[in-house]
């Protein structure tokens, strides 16, 4: 880097003094050491690290010099448009980013950082026409706000109290000028900026914030207010996809400026920071180049708990589990839980089921929705879970096992017509199993209630026969006729302003209906299949979803010996939300929830067995048999063993074919093993290098496969990368119209 750092010593940092001298447009750089304690004015900057090109160096008074991205030299140029001499703190700048030790001694400073500073500046990058419109409309409401109708929509339906985190609101906008304006507002935050998991402490902690992009720029309320009026008044919001980068940094913009009033709130009153399962919650949302950050970035705003500290030589994964065990061993909730579930890609994760995985991304926001409707599902925690003794990984449990789900509707797709049109139909017959006696006016204000889990649009609670529910069942109703009696796509136009529709569309948007067998009505997120468990957890305030495991032994997986579950997700549950488990009398019971090792387990010994035993097929059938039971427990595939007969569930599976369908298809297929190709077959005519004897001898065989080839059949891959050195894919290829 061409620099000597000033070294720190104890609670210091160092913070940049940047001035221009009148006969030199170059500016002087200078570093000082100050104490945290009790700091010299200086700003804080919040911005995204772009590439790491650097196109500029800022030089010293003696002669070092450190490089400069775009993106800090934009800052400096408009920072120098507003003073000739100004004091900033930049992370990239003025932390040794070269010094681990360092990085790991500073990380945990940044809360302090940020609050002890004069100012936090947000810096978006350059302008353009979009931006210029957006922070003209945010300077331009404030002069309005006075004199705008209340608004019909006042808030989102994900997000906790969003009315009281905009005090001031908006109303409905009826000028183009007003629409145009929105819509560039929430284009403003398809910058990158907004999806970064810092910027929810560096905001959170800042006294006073500025948001600024070129030569523009609000105070942070002003800013809030341009947030609110997108979710108040712009319909055209609905028509964005939920992977835009303007939706995806809005969702993230929200999160965050809700933990910053819950922050400064908790400051003011004396207690202590956040609670982790919030914060983590929200970095599901959020991006970081080490997604071990989606832990470390928390630290100055976070509660108490001891999670792990700052330390870049151990893996994400070791991260994770500490900060599970942590959270769900040493504290009064185990709200986590509802956090660790296996949806998003979640299916391929090596971590335990029991520890959230940051390395995914995922917007559901369970615990918003519990704080608002105040569930309490579980009760009051008796027993803190431990470690099993036995496996370091797995989790011994105090559950209430309440009932088995039997019957699961499709996923309701608020925005396609048909998908959710089935999946209504799919609920309405659920009536004789769930209704009993009920009349037919009862079912329906049970389902008009249960769809949004009981929660209005503002996120209040909205039940049977509270205030605002007659009209509630009206907008319900309105909205059951136009499910059922229009067909086309182009028809949910005429259903955008229905308040029910805009209730449902983002709260169970990919969410599945479900009955069990004793009668209970919920809705579960999308992995959720037959035979899954519904259980009360004590200290977790949201019923869980698991799924059990093939009973297995540790040391050998042919002698099945322990019963573990896999956590598949959280749930609502009606009847079940505030606390009647309690009252029934299902004992309270220990499980373990295993960790990922007995699928690796299982896949050691199918991948050993291929290729040390390639010449004993009795052998080989039963790892195929091992497998392929796995697959059925955990991914939902059923079999004949010996046929093409499998129904798959999920696009992750595993089985055999015939040797007809190797020899006629025209595909590759190999093993490697420490990057060495163990066996290969191109398909065009010539005879495979068979792991299983020679083709002609055997009526079936496993598909192993490095790629994932173009075919004319249904193809579902599970891909398991780098274990053991051996990197496999499993191929099952089913041919015709099968109806899989």
């Amino acid at each position: 880097m061409n620099i000597t750092y000033p070294p720190l010593l104890g609670n210091h940092i160092r913070i940049l003094d940047v001035s221009v001298n009148a006969e030199n447009s170059e500016p002087i750089y200078n570093f000082r050491v100050v104490p945290l304690e009790n700091p010299p004015e200086y700003t804080a900057i919040s911005y995204c690290w772009d590439n790491s090109t650097n196109i500029a160096r800022i030089r010293f008074h003696n002669g070092d010099s450190l490089p400069l991205s775009q993106t800090l030299l934009d800052l400096f140029n408009s920072l120098r448009k507003k003073s000739s001499k100004f004091t900033v703190w930049i992370d990239a700048i003025c932390i040794n980013q070269e010094d681990t030790a360092e990085k790991e001694f500073q990380v945990p400073l940044m809360g302090k950082i940020y609050s002890r500073s004069t100012e936090v500046v947000v810096w978006l990058g350059k302008s353009d026409n979009v931006t210029k419109n957006a922070f003209r409309f945010m300077k331009r409401e404030e002069k309005d706000l006075e004199t705008r109708p209340e608004p019909l929509v006042r808030s989102s339906s994900f997000y906790n109290k969003i009315r009281s985190l905009y005090g001031k609101v908006s109303g409905p906008y009826r000028q183009e000028s007003d629409l145009s304006g929105l819509k560039n507002m929430l284009l403003l935050l398809q910058r990158p900026w907004f999806q970064r998991v810092w910027v929810i402490q560096e905001v959170a902690s800042g006294r006073s914030v500025q948001v600024v992009c070129g030569d523009d720029s609000v105070d942070l309320g002003r800013f809030s207010d341009g947030v609110s009026a997108i979710w108040n008044s712009f319909i055209g919001l609905g028509r964005y996809s939920y992977d835009h980068p303007a939706i995806l940094g809005f969702w993230c913009v929200t999160r965050m400026l809700s933990i910053r009033e819950e922050y400064q709130k908790k400051i003011n009153e004396g207690e202590s920071g956040v609670c982790y399962e919030t914060l983590l919650q929200a970095a599901y949302h959020c991006r970081a180049t080490r997604t071990c950050d989606k832990v470390f970035a928390f630290h100055g705003i976070a509660d108490s708990r001891p999670v792990p500290k700052a330390n870049y030589r151990i893996t994400p994964e070791q991260v994770f589990v500490e900060t599970a065990e942590a959270l769900l061993c040493h504290g009064d909730s185990l709200d986590l839980l509802t956090l660790s579930w296996m949806g998003y890609m979640r299916q391929h994760s090596t971590l335990p089921t029991w520890a959230p995985d940051l390395r995914c991304h995922a917007y559901d926001e369970p615990l918003v929705l519990c704080n608002c409707a105040g569930w309490d599902a579980g009760g009051r925690l008796n027993t803190s879970p431990k470690i099993d003794p036995e496996s370091s990984r797995r989790l011994r449990l105090q559950v209430k096992l309440i009932d088995t789900i039997d019957v699961v509707c499709p996923e309701f797709a608020p925005c396609i017509v048909k998908q959710q049109r089935a999946a209504v139909n799919s609920v309405l017959a659920l009536r004789p199993q769930l209704a009993g006696d009920l009349s037919v006016e009862a079912w329906m204000n049970k389902l008009a209630e249960s769809l949004i889990m009981g929660l209005d649009i503002d996120d209040n609670p909205l039940r049977v026969g509270m205030p605002g529910w007659d009209q509630h069942r009206r907008h319900f109703d309105d909205w059951l006729q136009w499910v059922q009696s229009s067909p086309r796509q182009k028809d949910l136009q005429n259903i955008e302003s229905n308040v029910y529709h805009r209730i449902i569309r983002p709260r169970i948007d990919t969410m599945k209906a479900f009955a069990t067998s004793r009668g209970f009505f919920g809705i579960g997120p999308e992995p959720t299949m037959e035979g899954d468990v519904v259980f009360i957890v004590p200290g977790c305030r949201i019923p869980l979803l698991l799924r059990p495991d093939p009973p297995v032994a540790d040391d050998e997986i042919s002698s099945p010996l322990v019963q573990t579950w896999t956590l598949v997700s959280w749930c609502y549950i009606d009847g079940l939300m505030f606390g009647e488990a309690m009252d029934l009398d299902n004992p309270v019971e220990e499980i373990l929830l295993r960790s990922a090792v007995y699928w690796k387990a299982v896949l050691s010994y199918f991948i050993d067995t291929v290729l040390e035993m390639a010449g004993n097929i009795e052998t080989i059938e039963r790892a195929i048999i091992t497998l392929l039971y796995c697959c059925q427990q955990f991914l939902g595939a059923t079999f004949i063993f010996g046929t093409l007969d499998l129904a798959l569930q999920s696009q992750a599976c595993v089985t055999f074919t015939t040797k007809e369908d190797i020899k006629a298809q025209k595909y590759t297929w190999a093993v490697s093993k420490d990057g060495q190709k163990q066996c290969q077959f191109n398909g065009q005519g010539n005879r495979p290098n068979s792991l299983f004897g020679d083709v002609d001898d055997e009526d079936y065989y496993v598909i192993l496969s490095n790629d994932f080839p173009t075919l004319h059949g249904q193809v579902f891959k599970y891909e398991y990368d780098e274990f053991q050195g051996i990197t496999i894919s499993i191929l099952y290829l089913k041919w015709g119209n099968t109806g899989c």
